[in-house]
């Protein structure tokens, strides 16, 4: 008996099918382990079977699924709702064809129609009880459900059959409580036989019992669960290392990769000539991962070591040829890399920059020359006001930043742009800031990377980014729902994390003109407020993830892309701060007030020679007390020295609107009260649009 979340079920037995096939490719396996559990369990809701303990399994040969299955399907109970009483019976109560019909349409006879209520009319319903069948009747036709509606991003047919797959199916092994599942795809049958490793237990073996499958399979060399082999390569790759006193370089991405590449993981041991370390370590690094999916290793000081660790499928007795295999292999491999290193540093990176002019960047915006003049205006822009000191450097970067994309390593490694051009512009002489500027300006590559450190190779960053995204919208191509491309979403991040952090004294909307300053466009104004909306959103997003409550967030949004962003974060922390004030609510309270009735057109200066009560007086009073000491706290950044300011506002706000009709007979005076309410108004926006805050 279990408990699946919705159904106790009394009776249950273990189901485990195993598909057996041609090697899949290990990047579909991940993926196809999820669509697999989940389809699994849709499957079993839409037969009416009850599970828990959905587990899916895969190897190159292999995809299993296991689960507990209740042993009958669920009761159902449905009503249908036929045509309305009066209608389904005449006078004599005698049914008409309309209920004859309805009746044999669902399978019962017109005395099994009830009479129900709903609304104000009564009408006949047809209450049906699902037959309950054995789920050793439900599950051959569920499986063969299962394995069909499995998507891959590249399916194939052979033979003569219409079925698409991933790859051929050889053996389907289908197992409920003891007894064969049968079943029929493509004329393959089910059976309880399954096969070992290819290589090293091809023979197919019969499996009795589901409790012993794994270990069956693991007896003929199959670690089917690939967390055990990721656990098998972590281990084994450990231990390797220590043995030459190094550590593995671990690659998450390429660990699960290559436990999707092996049913029997053996880590061995390689080495190759000291020769190679010459080279630049993440070129070397890239061949041994991009190439042959080996694992790198690094001393204690996190440098690279002439050994390397090769999981492989065979036994350990093997491993010796593994080994020499593996050697002759990447020593071919390094060649190659050598000589696309040697042969690029014949020609100087800035002896590239007029090849540039032949290479497309985009067809509506001309080539990778093109580009870097873009990206060196904009980067010259942020650099005059932020540190003009560094104004040669950023030119440079920005000049020699595409460079290394025409160059052999990257045409063969495209992962290395920037990181190769950085090793390049060094060997030439180029100082440091430069040579880290080309590495950095890639930075951030994805979500939680690391931010340029340098002020050189963040300029030339957040540059290139804003060419990018101002070149698309321009274009026309900009986000759209799920869809970016461009990966413009990503760029905004990176352009805002690293202004941030930074500090540049910049606005968005400043670096946006000159990012659109070489196109001639119609309709600019509502091009760079799309633009402005754009990275609004980004901002929202990013304050949110940081912790700030939107309302917050929506109070400093109108100042968003017309401020440099460090000061944008500087009002939200003085709101964060100045909301453990005592006087906040009562602060925010006169604020609203005062929002509440606020025209929204401009009026008039406000005339004193108007006011007919004292609180006007009294409260014109402190406006004009306040207004210079705030207007000089915003001008120094003091934003909480500001919100400290318009504090001081709060008892007059409350005594004029407790005591001053506003709305007076005298339109004259009425629009003078008004004309102050607005100035106020007025004044207090330019700290938040308090409105927004909740």
């Amino acid at each position: 008996m279990f408990n699946n979340g919705e159904i106790i079920i009394q009776d249950s037995a273990s189901l485990l099918m195993e598909l057996g096939t041609e090697e899949i490719p290990a990047r579909f396996l991940p993926d196809a382990l999820i669509n697999l559990k989940s389809h699994a369990e849709n499957v079993f809701r839409d037969s009416r079977l009850p599970f828990t303990e959905v587990k899916t399994y895969a190897t190159p040969r292999r995809l299993v699924l296991m689960a507990e299955v209740g042993k009958k399907q669920t009761s159902l109970k449905k009503e249908i709702w036929g045509p309305p009483v009066n209608s389904a019976y005449d006078k004599n109560g005698v049914p008409t064809k309309a209920a004859e019909a309805f009746a044999k349409a669902h399978g019962i006879s017109t005395e099994e129609l009830q009479k129900k209520e709903k609304g104000k009319g009564a009408y006949v319903v047809a209450v049906i009880n699902e037959s309950v069948n054995n789920a050793v009747d439900i599950l051959p036709e569920a499986l063969k459900k299962i394995i069909l509606s499995l998507n891959f991003p590249k399916n194939m047919r052979w033979g003569s059959g219409d079925l698409r797959f991933v790859r051929p199916i050889h053996w389907i092994l289908a197992f409920y409580d003891k007894e064969k599942v049968n079943l029929e795809i493509e004329s393959i049958k089910s059976n309880v036989m399954t096969k070992g490793h290819r290589f090293l237990s091809p023979a197919s073996f019969e499996i009795k019992d589901i409790k012993s499958y794994i270990n069956l399979l693991k007896n003929n060399y199959v670690i089917v669960d690939h967390e055990e082999r990721i656990n098998l390569i972590r281990a084994g790759a450990s231990r390797l290392a220590a043995e030459v006193n190094a550590s593995v370089i671990w690659d998450e991405e390429l660990i699960k990769h290559v436990a999707f590449l092996v049913e029997y993981p053996v880590p061995v041991l390689g080495t190759f000539s000291l020769e190679y370390l010459n080279l630049p370590q993440e070129l070397l690094i890239t061949v041994m991962k991009g190439h042959q999916k080996y694992l790198a290793l690094e001393d204690f000081r996190k440098r690279l070591v002439n050994h390397f660790i090769i999981v492989s499928n065979t036994k350990s007795a093997n491993a010796e040829t593994v080994r020499k295999g593996a050697e002759k292999v990447i020593k071919a491999r390094f060649e190659d890399a050598r000589f696309y290193f040697e042969e690029d540093s014949k020609t100087t990176l800035k002896g590239r920059i007029e090849a540039l002019k032949n290479v497309v960047y985009h067809d509506r915006l001309g080539s990778l020359y093109s580009k870097t003049e873009r990206i060196a205006a904009i980067a010259n822009f942020i650099c005059s006001s932020s540190c003009p000191e560094k104004q040669d450097d950023v030119n440079t970067a920005a000049i020699l930043s595409k460079t290394d994309l025409i160059t052999g390593v990257v045409r063969e490694f495209p992962e290395l742009q920037g990181i190769i051009g950085s090793y390049y512009a060094a060997n030439e002489g180029y100082n440091e800031a430069v040579s880290k500027a080309l590495r950095e300006q890639y930075l951030p590559a994805h979500t939680g990377d690391v931010l340029p450190e340098t002020d050189t190779g963040a300029i030339v960053s957040i540059s290139d980014k804003l060419d990018n995204i101002a070149s698309f919208f321009m274009l026309g191509l900009s986000p759209t729902g799920s869809e970016d491309p461009f990966a413009l979403r990503r760029q905004s991040h990176g352009i805002i994390l690293t202004a941030l952090k930074k500090g540049y004294d910049l606005s968005l909307s400043h670096m946006l003109e000159v990012a659109l300053k070489p196109y001639e466009v119609k309709e600019k104004k509502e091009l760079m407020k799309s633009l402005m909306r754009f990275f609004e959103q980004r901002i929202d997003y990013i304050f949110q993830l940081q912790g700030y409550p939107g309302d917050f967030i929506a109070s400093i949004m109108p100042f968003a892309c017309i401020e440099p962003l460090c000061r944008i974060k500087e009002r939200l922390n003085a709101l964060i701060n100045f909301k453990n004030d005592p006087d906040f609510d009562l602060v925010l309270l006169s604020i609203k007030r005062i929002n509440n009735i606020a025209p929204k057109s401009a009026l008039a200066p406000v005339r004193k020679d108007l006011f007919a009560q004292k609180e006007e007086s009294q409260l014109y009073q402190a406006f004009e007390t306040i207004r210079p000491a705030l207007e000089s706290k915003l001008e120094a950044f003091d934003y909480y020295g500001a919100l400290e300011s318009i504090k001081l506002l709060k008892n007059p706000v409350n005594s004029f609107f407790d005591n001053v009709l506003v709305m007076d007979k005298n339109e004259e005076i009425k629009a003078n009260r008004l004309s102050l309410i607005k100035d106020i108004q007025s004044l207090a926006m330019r700290i938040a649009d308090f409105s927004q805050i909740t």
